[in-house]
């Protein structure tokens, strides 16, 4: 994949944007030459991959093919030199312009033209220089889910977002990664969240460029992960109900990879305490479930407290349920646990006892590591976890 920067005025590579402000020219003539001589001195940034910048070039002559209207190869237009803008111009049969457009992921560019455009890209093998323009990283999270715009996901892409601001790096976020992805340029993936279909993109991906997954489990040495200690956090969220004298407690979530990990720790809580495991209490739930018919059949088991985790909100479902539609009160008839929730679990009643995952600092961690991939730099360090905390409230 290639990118290159968008002739924006006043951008870091115009070296001479003092001139227009300082020139006493303010014709509209003066101007627009100004911004041609800008134009010309920026585009020669695309270099074959793994080979060093060469000096700007004057605009190479037209092969006699092309003038006899033939239809350039990459062959013919290379010839034993290094490749530019303008020959992955004329291998599209576009204007420079159009090539900027394309690999900035600028709009007015019909999806055939773009299309064109990075296959021509592709033929030449161009790559531009990270360090002379501004990098896009894909911020990927699975479309059908609704935490996307609340929650979990909602969290960490806002927290992503703002870290890849303050470094200068782009962020796009797709709607639909299958129709838009093929034809945007990027420089790395951030995978929030996905599902198999989704899953099978990115590992196609992941072979031509640098992919960050985050809290992906089962966790993989090779891949790049950045995640919170999940199992310990289902472990304290047990540990905490038996020491509060609970003996039955029960976990709610659905069959996802995370809740799995967590579902481990809660587990391994109770084997240490020497409480029986009641699969009825302790199983996950499949997507033909919902959460009334699931926390019903728990309370029904006898359990005495439940854990529900996770950052987008299913802890206060829970709580609903319990108090609205079947009438308990928390905590005196059942106790409950469940994920943090910034500004929200704090002011419910009674205030939520959670288990607070550090969405910031994970962000933070992502960038980090997406910053130093994207500029060529070899990371040991592929696996990073972080520590959970468990916030005491009233909900116990």
């Amino acid at each position: 994949m290639i990118g290159f920067p968008a002739l924006r005025y006043g951008s870091p590579r115009n070296d001479h944007a003092d001139v227009e402000r300082n020139s006493p020219a303010k014709n509209i003539t003066s101007r627009l030459s100004l911004h041609i001589f800008n134009a010309i001195n920026a585009y020669p940034l695309l270099v074959p991959v793994k080979k060093s910048i060469v000096k700007k070039k004057s605009v190479p002559s037209v092969s006699p093919s092309a003038k006899a209207g033939t239809k350039p190869t990459a062959f013919s237009l290379l010839a034993g030199k290094k490749a530019t803008i303008y020959d992955l111009a004329r291998l599209a049969n576009v204007s420079p312009g159009t090539v900027s457009r394309v690999l900035n992921n600028r709009d007015r560019v019909k999806p055939e033209t773009r299309e064109s455009v990075l296959r021509a890209a592709a033929e030449l093998n161009l790559k531009p220089q990270a360090s002379v323009r501004n990098r896009e990283v894909v911020i990927l999270s699975e479309p059908t889910y609704p935490d996307r715009f609340g929650g979990y996901s909602a969290t960490l892409t806002a927290h992503l977002s703002y870290a890849f601001s303050k470094r200068n790096i782009g962020v796009l976020l797709p709607s639909n990664p299958f129709e838009e992805l093929p034809t945007k340029f990027f420089d790395g993936i951030v995978v929030v969240t996905q599902d198999k279909a989704l899953r099978e993109l990115v590992t196609e991906l992941e072979k031509r460029m640098p992919v960050v997954h985050i809290d992906k489990f089962p966790i993989d040495p090779t891949e790049y992960i950045v995640c919170s200690d999940h199992f310990n956090s289902g472990y304290l969220a047990a540990k905490h109900f038996i020491e509060r004298g609970k003996r039955k407690p029960a976990f709610l979530g659905p069959n996802y990879f995370p809740f799995a990990e967590r579902l481990r720790g809660f587990k391994k809580a109770l084997a240490d305490a020497d409480l029986p495991i009641d699969e009825q209490r302790t199983s996950l739930f499949g997507p033909e479930s919902n959460h009334v018919s699931v926390v019903t059949r728990i309370v029904r088991s006898g359990a005495d407290s439940i854990y529900a985790p996770g950052s987008s909100f299913e802890a206060l479902e829970c709580l609903h349920i319990l108090s609205y539609v079947m009438g308990l009160k928390v905590p005196q008839e059942i106790s409950l646990i469940g994920g943090e929730n910034e500004r929200v679990t704090a002011l419910l009643n009674p205030p939520l006892t959670t288990m607070e995952e550090p969405l910031h600092e994970m962000a933070e961690k992502v960038v980090s590591m997406m910053d130093r991939l994207t500029m060529g730099e070899v990371i040991a360090e592929r696996n990073v976890m972080l520590p959970i905390r468990l916030i005491d409230r009233n909900s116990v």
